[in-house]
């Protein structure tokens, strides 16, 4: 019995050599393609550029100070703005300076041209022109060579409208203060309750991250799918896999191509996710530094529960492997990149309609129909992980969906190993659904 085991436990091993073997050949020699050198390089490189771009141009593009002439032929709007614009730059001097110009005497249109010609030689950057029933029809004109700079249009209009309530209020006697107490807005702040009870604030940041998440989930399974479906196509048109299957079998040989381009993807993205983790750690406290903090607060990473992170491992391991059995098995069967294509498009239809109904499950995750999906093998892994990311689901969901994925799997395994091992050798027109199940009872 001793010596049985030792052959038992020898020739298992063996097997498990090969399928390590395989592995290692398929991660070596990705990782060392130009193509993933690049991607690996240019992706968090990408993300940099976009990080330091916004503190760039907030460092290029500070504000200076703005020459304004105004036009009041209210005589009541001017006294106010230098009170309302106390706007200062770094170095204490004010943004906003506004000159009077009285027209009385002078025809408006020649006043009109005059500053036009201030604001042509830049002696001003704009004028308003406020009429004298501005209290009633509420309008202003604003003249500037740039009317673009959103940021300033909004700030006049905004700020000019307070003044303009503030008269109106007092004119009727009725206190500014107290009607802006009266009529003050809320702001509604969230937190999230959590399983253990706990309460935790969510403004929506979770959620950008958890989409974040699970496009990357979908990005991945559809690229590194592909990738292994190419892989087991080149091999088997250029005839090499005829050499490498008789020294492994077409099973262990799937598996460990199956394996070994995981790994390469789980690689890459751990690359990407460290590049996006530093620059939320240490690029918002040096964009700070700088004096751009403020524009860059949106890049911090808000907190995850580590259980939600290991859902999103687990989820993208399960996922890769069912989705990758299935290109493993069309690049075994077709013989070109164009019939590739065509065996693809059903499999990429089941990877977009989870994201297509990313918005009803968030809003409504315990809906009959995100129970469903997160119980179907082939939209639970991007379906069941957004559910635990916005709230989790029961445990016994959880547990069957998984269940359900790992006998899908299997069950796949079994159909797709006998596909690719008659598959890889077979050349010349693609298989019909008969010739399908002849292979699968072979």
């Amino acid at each position: 019995m001793k010596f049985l085991s030792r052959r038992y436990n020898r020739w298992e091993g063996t097997k498990m050599n090969k399928i390590f073997t395989v592995i290692k050949r398929e991660y070596n020699t990705r990782v060392r393609t130009k193509g993933f050198i690049i991607s690996t390089v240019l992706i968090p490189f990408l993300f940099v550029v976009g990080f330091a771009i916004p503190v760039i141009a907030t460092l290029m593009n500070s504000e200076k100070p703005q020459k304004i002439a105004v036009v009041d032929q209210s005589g009541q709007i001017f006294s106010h703005l230098q009170l309302v614009f106390a706007d200062t730059l770094k170095n204490g001097e004010r943004l906003y300076n506004f000159l009077p110009v009285k027209i009385e005497g002078k025809e408006g249109t020649a006043v009109k041209n005059y500053l036009t010609k201030e604001v042509e030689t830049q002696k001003i950057q704009g004028f308003l022109i406020i009429p004298a029933n501005v209290l009633d029809t509420g309008k202003i004109r604003y003249y500037a060579k740039n009317v673009s700079n959103f940021s300033v249009n909004e700030r006049l209009s905004r700020r000019i409208s307070k003044i303009v309530t503030r008269i109106r209020l007092e004119k009727q006697n009725l206190d500014p203060s107290f009607i802006r107490t009266l009529t003050k807005g809320i702001k509604l702040e969230t937190f999230k309750v959590t399983r253990s009870g706990k309460q935790q604030k969510d403004s929506g940041a979770t959620f950008a991250i958890t989409y974040i998440l699970v496009f990357m989930l979908y990005m991945a399974i559809l690229i590194y799918g592909a990738t292994l479906m190419r892989s087991v196509l080149e091999e088997k048109t250029s005839r090499v896999v005829e050499v490498v299957v008789s020294s492994v079998s077409p099973f262990r040989l799937m598996a460990g191509k199956i394996l070994g381009v995981g790994a390469v993807s789980f690689t890459q993205m751990f690359i990407w996710g460290m590049t996006l983790f530093l620059i939320s750690v240490y690029g918002v406290g040096l964009a700070a530094s700088l004096g751009a903090g403020d524009v860059l607060a949106k890049f911090h990473i808000p907190p995850l529960d580590p259980v939600v992170l290991l859902y999103f491992f687990l989820f993208f391991v399960l996922g890769y492997i069912l989705y990758s059995i299935f290109y493993a098995a069309i690049g075994a069967m077709v013989n070109s990149e164009q019939e590739a294509g065509q065996f693809q498009t059903p499999i990429i239809m089941l990877l977009i309609i989870p994201i297509l109904l990313i918005m009803p499950v968030v809003a409504n995750p315990d809906s009959t129909l995100a129970v469903s999906l997160s119980l179907f093998p082939f939209t639970a892994p991007i379906i069941m992980f957004m559910r635990i990311s916005v709230l989790m689901p029961p445990t016994w969901q959880i547990v069957l969906s998984f269940m359900i994925l790992g006998l899908t799997i299997w069950g796949s395994i079994w159909v797709t190993a006998r596909i690719y091992r008659v598959g890889i050798l077979m050349y010349g027109k693609r298989p019909n659904l008969p010739e399908l199940w002849k292979w699968i009872r072979y």
